[in-house]
Order: structure tokens, then sequence, then C-alpha cells
């Protein structure tokens, strides 16, 4: 994780700096021509295009769900069988429970 970390700083430092440098750097008239060329540009046009129509259908898709969940039934008795398994317990699962923490007690560090 910390790799990951010092990679994605890395990438945020350099690119900050080279756009600090390309704005000093870079002439108007040179800014300028690249914006005129990317307006221009029809394949960037296009994507542009299908980007907006993909977010579109995903922001239909989206609004198609419904907002909350009415039936959360099966989520109540998860818990109840949770909470009954803990409460009533067998002798031998109670057992199989002491054993259970003797091991962790004893165990290799």
């Amino acid at each position: 994780m910390k790799k990951t970390g010092s990679f994605i700083l890395g990438t945020l430092f350099g690119a900050g700096v080279s756009l600090l440098a390309t704005s000093i750097l870079a002439s108007d008239d040179n800014s300028q021509k690249l914006k005129d060329t990317l307006a221009k540009n029809e394949t960037l046009a296009n994507l542009k295009k299908k980007y907006d129509n993909g977010t579109e259908l995903l922001k239909n898709q989206l609004t198609s769900f419904p907002k909350t969940v009415e039936d959360n039934s099966e989520i109540k008795d998860f818990d109840d069988i949770v909470i009954d398994k803990t409460d009533h317990k067998p002798n031998h699962e109670k057992d199989d429970a002491e054993g259970t923490m003797s091991d962790l007690e004893n165990q290799e560090d």
C-alpha cells in the first residue's frame, strides 16, 4: 500500500509540475492553435458524442432502479438466525467453543 500511495502522489505531483511548466513555457498563440485543432478534430467529436450517449444511457438505467428496498425480511431472518445461534448452544457446541478458545490461546505468534 505504501508503494501505491507513493506512486499516486508522484503521479499527481508530476502532472501538476508539467501543467505549470506548460502554462509558463507555452505561448498563448500555440495554446490557441492547439485548442482550435482539438475543436475541429472529428475523431474527438465522435468520442465526445459516444461518451455523452453512454452517460445518458447510464443515467436512465440508474433512474429505473427503485430507490428503496421495500422487503428486507431476508435481512431480518438472517439476523435472527445469528442471534439464535449465539444464545442457544447445545453442550457439544460449548465444548467445541472452549476447545477453539484453548487453541487460540496456545497458538504460535
